[in-house]
């Protein structure tokens, strides 16, 4: 075993120094409550110095899984610092539901390294208060750490969106051709990685002007008011006409009436039956994704195309709503990676195929909960 606690001797200055190592617990979570964010999270406007604006906390968010769980844990422990290191994470808007999330939590420096840990879980879920629930917590270390991050475990989620009208134009931006001639390859999970050499990946800067880009929506604007005024009267009169305005009146009287109806209506799909819902969602499962990085993450991740499967549905739930509106509720399994929320609305063309673009209407998600992680 490798040792606790290392003393380093200093034969000149006749010092010590001691070299605490930091004492790891694996367990798994579940997050009952929407708006936590896995790890901490430093407030924008102080980067985490403090300010009026977080209450002196720096902390954009008050409550994190880090800190329910690490917290307290630090007395028990007698530990300076906690990290946590999770198998994957969810969004902060998402729910871990089903057996919940492994996780190894780092307790750095600790003077008690052996707690009751059945005592130990029991002291977090209290103080939670039923917003995070953790299981099998028990001794681990710091390999395990390699293995909880490196595991692409399969996952299940349930889904709850909007079925609304799209049109032509913004089908055609679901649709639009990618560049799939330098999709991302990952290796996940190999030994030596550190080792390899760095192969060049989309997202490099060299290869910036490889990547596919949305296509824009065509917004199809009126005529502009030189335009009316180069056009005879009886012209402008079966404009009206068309725009179902009224056609009495100077031409003055015409352009002005023609101006504030503003542009034509977008055409757009008729919305897609029941049957044909279900049926498309069923034959999502075996589907291989393309998936550029999401808009909302691109500030963080490296900008690339992934490959990754669905591989299971479940027969959806539809319900017709009192303003009219369909809501469609269902579970799918996916690989390790996978962004669940664009593959319903399809993230503007950036991931393909999307439910959106199959069943050509906009799909508005509600909610997402990770039903299960398949692992462990």
């Amino acid at each position: 075993d490798k040792p606790q606690i290392l003393a380093l001797i200093d034969v000149l200055t006749l010092t010590v120094e001691l070299d605490i190592r930091a004492h790891y617990l694996y367990g798994r979570y579940k997050k009952l409550e929407r708006g936590i964010p896995q790890t901490r999270w430093p407030c924008r406007a102080c980067k985490g110095r403090g300010c009026e604006k977080c209450d002196k906390t720096g902390l954009q968010y008050k409550k994190s899984v880090q800190d329910l769980i690490g917290n307290p844990l630090l007395s028990q422990f007698e530990a300076k610092e906690h990290a946590f290191h999770g198998m994957g994470r969810e969004d902060i808007d998402v729910r871990c539901m089903g057996q919940g999330r492994p996780f190894v939590i780092e307790m750095k420096e600790p003077k008690i390294r052996t707690v009751d840990l059945q005592a130990a879980q029991k002291s977090i879920n209290d103080a939670a208060e039923g917003s995070v629930i953790i299981t099998s917590l028990r001794d681990s270390n710091r390999s395990e750490v390699v293995r909880v991050k490196d595991t692409p475990a399969e996952k299940s989620y349930t889904i709850r969106f909007r079925v609304v009208p799209l049109s032509e134009a913004e089908h055609a931006v679901l649709t639009a051709p990618v560049d799939l001639t330098h999709v991302d390859v990952q290796d996940r999970g190999g030994k030596g990685r550190k080792n390899q050499k760095r192969r060049n990946r989309r997202g490099d800067r060299k290869n910036d002007h490889k990547k596919p880009l949305p296509a824009v929506i065509e917004v199809v604007e009126g005529p502009s008011e030189e335009e009316l005024k180069a056009l005879k009267k009886a012209e402008l009169v079966e404009k009206a006409e068309a725009l179902g305005l009224a056609k009495s009146g100077t031409k003055s009287d015409l352009i002005e009436r023609i101006m504030g109806a503003g542009p034509p209506p977008a055409v757009t799909f008729d919305l897609p039956t029941r049957e044909f819902i279900e049926e498309t969602v069923n034959k999502l499962a075996g589907v291989k994704l393309a998936q550029r990085t999401p808009e909302r993450v691109a500030h963080r991740r490296a900008d690339l195309i992934r490959r990754r499967t669905v591989f299971e549905t479940s027969e959806p739930m539809i319900e017709v709503m009192d303003d009219g509106v369909m809501e469609v509720e269902f579970t799918l399994r996916c690989e390790s990676g996978t962004y669940v929320k664009e593959t319903i609305h399809g993230d503007g063309g950036r991931t393909q195929p999307s439910l959106s673009s199959l069943i050509k209407a906009k799909c508005d998600v509600l909610w997402l909960d990770v039903g299960d992680i398949h692992a462990d």
